[in-house]
């Protein structure tokens, strides 16, 4: 008589040879958690005249749960647009991440940066249904345009402004090792900015002492890589 296989085993064994969107199931009940992104694009233009935009830095970062309060990125990636205003980025995976998922929205989160423009935050737009633990986290809004907004107003707003992504939407809660892994799309990010707030009047202590902070992350970011 053949023997009986256990149910769980038979259960593993399915599910080790699921689709990619089943895989929510391996990681909830048995800890093997595995994310992917397919690659995509985005088109940028000038929201004023509609012509697009070159030389436009972006940063997508995959950000995940943690335990512990270790909820930074699992994967980022920068991109810059050329002459027709195009960023791309290419797809990644499987990588082991957090059993507590991958945040809905932000997986990624985009943020575009460019010289006298306002920084541009752009969320996910996840189907209605999607888990955390889901193994595929593409980029849903990639086939539309991103149009910026030229920037008008005083350094304090600049300042206020920056702080919506000008480093990144994760930069400020990312761990050591993270940010040892993903150094080059945040000190690219971070360069570009520092390079911007030289020509920026210092109109008061508090503009001092934020450019000064910024030039501290500057600083950390390049030691990273000694």
């Amino acid at each position: 008589m053949r023997p009986k296989i256990p149910a769980t085993i038979l259960m593993l064994g399915m599910l080790l040879g699921s689709e990619p969107a089943e895989c929510g199931i391996m990681c909830t009940w048995f800890g093997r958690c595995l994310y992917e992104s397919p690659g995509f694009q985005i088109t940028v233009v000038d929201k004023e005249t509609g012509q697009p935009l070159a030389d436009v830095h972006a940063l997508a970062e995959w950000v995940q749960h943690g335990y512990h309060g270790r909820n930074g990125p699992l994967m980022v990636q920068d991109a810059v647009s050329g002459p027709d205003g195009v960023l791309m980025f290419p797809g990644w995976g499987p990588i082991p991440g957090s059993r507590a998922g991958l945040v809905i929205n932000s997986d990624p989160v985009v943020t575009l940066f460019k010289p006298a423009y306002k920084v541009l935050l752009l969320n996910n737009a996840v189907p209605i249904g999607t888990d955390e633990t889901d193994r595929v986290r593409g980029f849903s809004l990639g086939i539309q345009s991103s149009a910026l907004e030229p920037f008008q107003g005083t350094t304090k707003e600049l300042i206020q402004e920056l702080g919506r992504g000008g480093t990144g939407a994760t930069f400020g809660r990312t761990f050591d090792d993270q940010m040892r892994q993903f150094r080059n799309p945040y000190l690219n990010r971070t360069k570009r900015v520092w390079a911007w707030l030289q020509a920026v009047p210092k109109e008061t202590r508090e503009d001092e002492n934020y450019i000064r902070a910024f030039e501290r992350d500057l600083k950390y970011l390049e030691e990273l890589g000694q």
